[in-house]
């Protein structure tokens, strides 16, 4: 079968390599997915640069979400059978033609979501909605502000903002975002090109203030975040686009008893309790099977173009995201 591999850490445009590699066996209460498509997502190529908080054993197989079809079951397997679209929930490995897990890390995949959509189940719209609905607990109303608007993620926010009813805020870098965002519910866009975010943000939310946001570029773009936190304001950061650390004034964190954490999804699944787990992902489900929520797609590659697709991937200005299919 077809791999996708690295040998050492580093640029993956340099290391990364299709490889013919043994196809798996299912063992007992194990199931061999024949993977159909599968996202690129920065944490990827974070973890080939081995810049991502867990780091596999080398030689390793990139790709932490994506979905296929069941091939075939271990001893023990009854709730699935071969041919049974499935969800692979916190396996790693995903770039590859086909993916050997425990059966109870695969998540069955409702009739009405298609392929491209339940590739990108995991890492985005998990994390827009858990940030938003279960950590920062926005209500209708409220404004949230957000970076790298343009993103997939930040176009699944705009869609859980038109369900749940918070207002968004929306900074992006590049001009011809602005209306593009406006035409998918962005309440505010700020261009950081053009405006000052810190004195946009008063003017959008008055007296109010900024209470809560969620950030995943850091560097000046996140300092510039923390300036325009209100009095108690939260900022949520989950991602650093710019590989730059944040300047914060730590007297100001003091005086407005602001707070600012780190969200990374891999520790909510090892902190939350199952049933909210269950209770979350199933919503999610629901929403994306009545098309309420839909991740959008730019591009697609086949495996064996996976150089082509980074490429792809790391281009600034993306619409949607770019998958990796065979």
């Amino acid at each position: 079968m077809k791999s996708v591999r690295f040998y050492e850490f580093g640029n993956p445009s340099e290391l990364l390599r299709v490889e013919d590699v043994p196809q798996p066996e299912p063992g007992a209460n194990q199931v061999l997915v024949r993977m159909r498509a599968r996202s690129i997502n920065p944490s990827d190529l974070l973890t080939v640069r081995g810049l991502y908080g867990a780091l596999p054993k080398l030689p390793a197989t990139p790709g932490l979400e994506g979905m296929g079809e069941v091939a075939s079951v271990g001893e023990n397997v009854k709730h699935l059978s071969p041919g049974q679209r499935v969800i692979p929930l916190g396996v790693a490995g995903t770039w590859q033609e086909y993916l050997l897990t425990e059966s109870t890390q695969l998540i069955p995949v409702p009739e009405s979501i298609t392929n491209q959509t339940a590739a990108q189940f995991v890492v985005n719209p998990l994390t827009a909605w858990i940030m938003t609905i279960e950590e920062l607990q926005l209500k209708p109303d409220e404004w949230l502000l957000q970076t790298a608007a343009g993103s997939t993620l930040g176009r699944v926010v705009l869609q859980i903002a038109r369900l749940r009813g918070f207002k968004t805020i929306n900074v992006v870098r590049r001009r011809e975002q602005v209306e593009e965002l406006k035409t998918l519910g962005a309440d505010e866009v700020i261009c950081t090109a053009d405006d000052d975010l810190a004195e946009r943000v008063r003017e959008i939310t008055g007296s109010a203030g900024l209470t809560k946001a969620i950030d995943a570029v850091g560097g000046e773009t996140g300092g510039a975040v923390v300036s325009a936190l209100g009095r108690g304001g939260v900022l949520l950061v989950y991602g650093l686009l710019s590989m730059q650390p944040m300047p914060v004034d730590s007297g100001r964190m003091i005086f407005t008893s602001m707070t600012i954490r780190g969200f990374w999804l891999n520790e909510w699944f090892r902190s939350a309790p199952p049933e909210r787990q269950q209770a979350v992902t199933s919503e999610l489900l629901r929403l994306m099977a009545t098309n309420e929520i839909i991740p959008p797609v730019e591009a697609e590659y086949p495996l064996t173009d996976v150089l082509a697709a980074i490429e792809h991937a790391e281009r600034p200005g993306r619409s949607g995201k770019v998958l990796l299919v065979s």
